[in-house]
């Protein structure tokens, strides 16, 4: 095998020819994935306010729009958010495929168990997100209004915040396996963050403060489940 600095090199021009190109075909299916979504929109729309009806529970609650294009507006922010987090993992194959060809065989090896495990990751994230933390926050959130107020929800307001917080959940599921990247690496380890558990935390308490500002419930669900997916990224560490 040679050594790295001695294999052929190709020109500057012809990793930015190829780089452009995969990033126009990932912004094509991006905007293709879109449009098909919002075309769909209609037939999408008892999928989207499942978690909203599940929160709700025996109550009911009408959901408004205030202003004309707000209705046309809500289905363009949402499907645009779901669009992209569907495209997650064909970003990431059109990552990996454009760093491939420069890399060792087992260092390929590797490279395809990663992406394995990211794109069964980000399915788990996702399902996590609509089917358990969706429903969650948004009981929370609904709750206070029970007994004394009427939730007349805009439209626009609740699937932006649905959308998003597919993303993200789709987003931190992740995390293990950049925690386990890190640490096959030798870059991070667990016996020097045991040491330093506070410090930890406290770091990512505020990670989740910034993300859910305001709304103490959601900041203690996020930190735990950073620490859980912190925790899961060392022991996917074991099997790389």
């Amino acid at each position: 095998m040679l050594p790295r600095r001695d294999l052929p090199r190709l020109p500057l021009e012809v990793h930015l020819a190829e780089l452009r190109r995969r990033l126009l075909v990932s912004l094509a299916f991006l905007f293709g994935l879109w449009v098909l979504l919002f075309s769909f929109f209609p037939r999408l729309t008892p999928v989207f306010l499942w978690p909203y009806r599940r929160a709700l529970g025996d109550f009911s609650a009408r959901m408004v729009f205030t202003t004309l294009p707000e209705a046309i507006m809500a289905a363009l922010k949402a499907t645009f958010f779901l669009a992209l987090a569907l495209m997650l993992p064909l970003l990431l194959y059109q990552g990996w495929a454009y760093i491939s060809p420069g890399l060792f065989p087992e260092e390929r090896r590797l490279g395809r168990r990663l992406l394995v495990i990211s794109f069964f990751l980000m399915l788990a994230g996702g399902l996590a997100g609509y089917f358990v933390f969706l429903p969650a926050l948004l009981h929370f959130f609904l709750s206070f209004g029970y007994a004394h107020f009427e939730a007349n929800l805009r439209l626009q307001n609740y699937l932006s915040f649905m959308a998003k917080t597919l993303l993200v959940s789709v987003l931190l599921s992740e995390i293990p396996l950049l925690v386990a990247l890190l640490t096959r690496v030798k870059i991070i380890s667990r016996r020097v963050l045991s040491r330093r558990r506070w410090h930890l935390l406290g770091g990512l308490y505020l990670v989740a403060l910034f993300l859910t500002p305001g709304d103490f419930l959601s900041q203690i669900l996020l930190l735990l489940t950073l620490y859980l997916f912190l925790e899961l990224g060392f022991l996917l560490a074991r099997f790389l």
